[in-house]
């Protein structure tokens, strides 16, 4: 896994997932404090020419600062059913039903990872997985929000809902009720649809209720990753203004 630009590093670091921190000389000295907290944890630091960290990054920005580490851990579902269980009404599950764009998915995690959410459950099989594109598109966020990847998901809001959640898909069309009207007073769980095709059939069957986001401006639809964070801090404002 690449991490790219100090930020992200510093993340890395944080999580334990960083192994090795290449700088550029003009980083060098800026970056100072990430080199030692990086060599007091064990951390292989080298200085690498900027030439030798744009051809590392593939032409992505880093700022002179790459960073190399483990694969994201992955949490397992019995343990995100339990944080729900736990968190109670204050839970919020973002559910990815084939978004197969890295740079999309990477998006996505970085809204939910702002917004507080206690996991994103996507697919094993037609969807984007986690790799450096997710990770640079979170902005080095990715590893903030608990990921869990399932074989069936179906099954997955099934178990959500056994553990007290209530599901909403988003979805256009005469079944769909204006997001704005609801209270998300609950443990809420929101599944997103794939970019072109929307929500699967059996996913959106498998939904308590569907939710649309008008669009007073005639355009059909947003993007996926757009949508979500649209969604995801409704949740957040309509939570927060009943405590305030």
């Amino acid at each position: 896994m690449q991490f790219l630009g100090p930020h992200a590093c510093e993340e890395a670091l944080v999580r334990g997932e960083l192994q090795v921190l290449r700088l550029a000389p003009a980083a060098w000295g800026r970056c100072a404090k990430l080199r030692a907290e990086a060599r007091a944890a064990g951390v292989t630091v080298h200085q690498e020419p900027m030439e030798g960290l744009d051809r590392r990054s593939q032409g992505q920005r880093h700022q002179g600062v790459i960073g190399e580490g483990v694969e994201l851990r992955l949490e397992s579902m019995e343990t995100l059913l339990g944080r729900v269980q736990a968190r109670g009404n204050d839970a919020l599950v973002l559910v990815l039903d084939g978004v197969t764009d890295p740079h999309n998915f990477g998006a996505i995690l970085r809204s939910a990872a702002a917004a507080g959410a206690d996991g994103v459950v996507f697919p094993e099989r037609r969807s984007a997985q986690v790799n450096d594109t997710v990770v640079r598109a979170s902005a080095g966020t990715a590893g903030r929000v608990p990921l869990v990847r399932v074989v069936n998901l179906g099954r997955a809001l099934e178990d959500l809902k056994a553990a007290g959640a209530w599901v909403y898909g988003l979805a256009a069309g005469p079944k769909s009720s204006d997001y704005l009207r609801e209270p998300f007073d609950r443990a809420t769980v929101l599944v997103m649809g794939s970019e072109g095709e929307g929500l699967h059939q059996k996913i959106a069957e498998n939904c308590d209720a569907l939710l649309s986001i008008p669009m007073p401006g005639g355009i059909e639809s947003l993007n996926v990753s757009a949508a979500a964070a649209v969604m995801l801090f409704r949740v957040v404002a309509r939570r927060g203004a009943e405590k305030s």
